[in-house]
């Protein structure tokens, strides 16, 4: 991942949220939170104009990175920044479960996926052309008319098929167990400054963490947004994730985040 560098975490600059090719996101965001009846929304006659507040101090990439079938996003990354303009609070961050992401240790296609384990029995029938398996070509059996067999060949087709779904299911079943990744986002809201992304990510490796996406954002008047979405935490459940993220800016916070004094500097 290209973790790129500089004053500010935003690759373009702030610009206002008129339109993207006529998409106009805010009201977009606006009219869905109404429609699902967000209190905040609904009940709140400044909500639009602090939403609209909301995106234009953000770069105009932030609003084509909304996802919008998840609009109250909008409403915890205006509340991190609005709780990151307090000092006390800084750095502020919010942690949550994402997904269950289930990685098979072998890579298969569609055809393989379905196909039987190589330990199954074959079953005993013949192709349209009078053909059998290679490996029964040159058993010496006296085979009968498939009329005759009809049942035989029912017994064994179904023996070996449940045989098959058995070590099949248990295969996947463990490939499965073995794979189970959850995904969490760990979003980061405080003052702007050079190589902050680089303190965060190493924040997040100490803990354990891996950076599958991220997601950084730098407001007009000197904040940033930044939204991680990682693996490397064994559980869903985010009480002990978030604790250890507090324990780790503890560990680096005047390093990464506090203020020099300027009575320190000689």
């Amino acid at each position: 991942m290209d973790l790129a560098e500089g004053v500010g975490e935003s690759s373009s600059p702030p610009r206002s949220f008129g339109s993207f090719s006529g998409y106009d996101v805010k009201s977009d965001v606006y009219n869905r939170l109404l429609e699902s009846g967000n209190e905040e929304a609904v009940c709140n006659p400044e909500f639009r104009e602090q939403l609209d507040a909301h995106f234009n101090r953000l770069p105009a990439s932030y609003g084509l990175d909304i996802n919008i079938d998840k609009v109250e996003d909008v409403l915890l990354h205006q509340k991190l920044l609005a709780l990151a303009k307090d000092p006390d609070n800084r750095p502020v961050f919010h942690v949550r479960f994402l997904e269950n992401f289930w990685a098979r240790a072998d890579v298969y296609d569609d055809q393989q996926v379905l196909s039987v384990p190589s330990t199954s029995k074959p079953c005993y029938e013949v192709d349209n052309e009078g053909v059998f398996p290679s490996d029964e070509r040159n058993r010496k059996i006296d085979f009968e008319p498939c009329s005759k067999l009809e049942d035989l060949n029912l017994d064994v087709k179904k023996r070996a098929n449940d045989m098959e779904r058995s070590n099949f299911a248990e295969d996947f079943h463990g490939r499965q167990e073995m794979s189970h990744m959850p995904i969490h986002e760990v979003i980061f809201s405080t003052i702007d400054k050079p190589k902050l992304l680089s303190q965060l990510s190493a924040l997040l490796s100490d803990i354990g963490l891996n950076i599958r996406e991220a997601h950084v954002f730098s407001t007009t008047d000197g904040f940033s947004l930044d939204v991680f979405v990682v693996d490397g935490w064994p559980v869903e459940e985010t009480v002990d994730l978030h604790k250890a993220v507090e324990k780790a800016i503890a560990r680096s916070e005047v390093l990464y985040f506090l203020p020099i004094p300027c009575d320190s500097v000689d």
